[in-house]
C-alpha cells in the first residue's frame, strides 16, 4: 500500500506537470516532464551531470564534516556547563536568524569564486543544527541519573561515555541525517550568487538563458540527489540505531 500511493502520487504529480501547469502559469516558462527527461539525457551523454553533481557533492561533503565536527566538539564542550550554553546562546540564535542567502555575496568577495565561500556555507548550516541538537540531547540527560553514576564511582569519562553519549545518540544521528541535506543546500545556494561549476551554476546559468528546459532538469537532479543521500543516511541511521525511529530535531 506504501510503494502504491508513493507512486500513485509521483504519477499525478507528472500529469499535472504535464497538463494542468500550463494553466497555472504562463506557459513560456513552463517545460514538461518529456522535455526535461530528454533534456537530462543529453547532459548526462555528455558528462555535464556528473560534472556538476561532483563539484556540488565535494563542496556539500567537505561543509558537512566540517560543520557537524565543530558542532558536536562545541556542543559537547558548552552543554555540560550551564553557564558556558547560556553565555553562548544568545549570539547562536541571533545569528542562525540572518538569511543565510545573505552571506553568500559575502563570503564570495571574500574568498573568491573557488570551492571555499561553497563549503564555509554548507559548514555553517550544519553547524547549528547539529550544535543545537546535541546541546539539547545531552542538557536532556536525567541528572538524578548522573548523580547515582558519580556516587557509584562513576569518573568524568566514564559519565560522557556511558551515559551522556547514549542518551544523546538519537538527537545526534538524527540531525547528522538531516544536515547532509542541508549541506547540499548551502552549497547549491552559494552557486546560485556566482559560481562556475556545480548544480546551483547549472539552474542559474539557464535561468538566466530562459532555458526552462534545463532549469527543470537542474531541479529535479538536485532533488534526487537530496532524496538518494537521505535514503543512505537514513540506512546507516536504522543500522547505528536499529531501535530509534527519528525523533524530535531542531532545524
Amino acid at each position: 500500500m506504501r510503494w502504491a500511493g508513493t507512486v500513485g502520487l509521483g504519477a499525478a504529480i507528472l500529469l499535472f506537470w504535464q497538463f494542468g501547469l500550463e494553466y497555472l502559469v504562463n506557459p513560456r516558462y513552463v517545460s514538461d516532464p518529456l522535455s526535461v527527461a530528454g533534456r537530462m539525457g543529453e547532459l548526462a551523454a555528455d558528462g555535464a551531470i556528473l560534472t556538476h553533481v561532483g563539484v556540488t557533492l565535494g563542496e556539500a561533503g567537505l561543509g558537512f564534516l566540517i560543520g557537524a565536527s565543530a558542532g558536536l566538539a562545541s556542543a559537547f564542550a558548552l552543554a555540560q556547563t550551564r553557564r558556558g550554553y547560556e553565555v553562548f546562546e544568545p549570539f547562536l540564535v541571533g545569528f542562525y536568524s540572518i538569511p543565510k542567502i545573505a552571506l553568500a555575496p559575502l563570503f564570495i568577495m571574500w574568498f573568491g569564486l573557488g570551492s571555499t565561500p561553497k563549503v564555509i556555507m554548507a559548514a555553517l548550516l550544519v553547524y547549528f543544527i547539529v550544535f543545537v541538537n546535541t546541546a539539547t540531547g545531552i542538557r536532556e540527560v536525567n541528572p538524578g541519573l548522573l548523580r547515582v553514576c558519580r556516587v557509584f564511582g562513576a569518573r568524568r569519562r566514564d559519565l560522557v561515555g556511558k551515559v551522556v553519549l547514549p542518551a544523546a545518540a538519537p538527537a545526534v544521528v538524527a540531525s547528522i541525517r538531516i544536515t547532509f541535506t542541508r549541506a547540499i543546500e548551502g552549497a547549491v545556494l552559494s552557486e546560485f550568487v556566482a559560481s562556475t561549476q556545480g548544480l546551483g551554476y547549472l539552474v542559474a546559468r539557464a535561468s538566466r538563458a530562459f532555458d526552462i528546459a534545463t532549469v527543470f532538469a537542474g531541479i529535479v537532479i538536485i532533488a534526487v540527489v537530496v532524496m538518494a543521500a537521505n535514503a543512505v543516511l537514513r540506512l546507516a541511521e536504522t543500522r547505528l540505531l536499529p531501535g530509534h525511529h527519528g525523533g524530535r530535531v531542531h532545524g
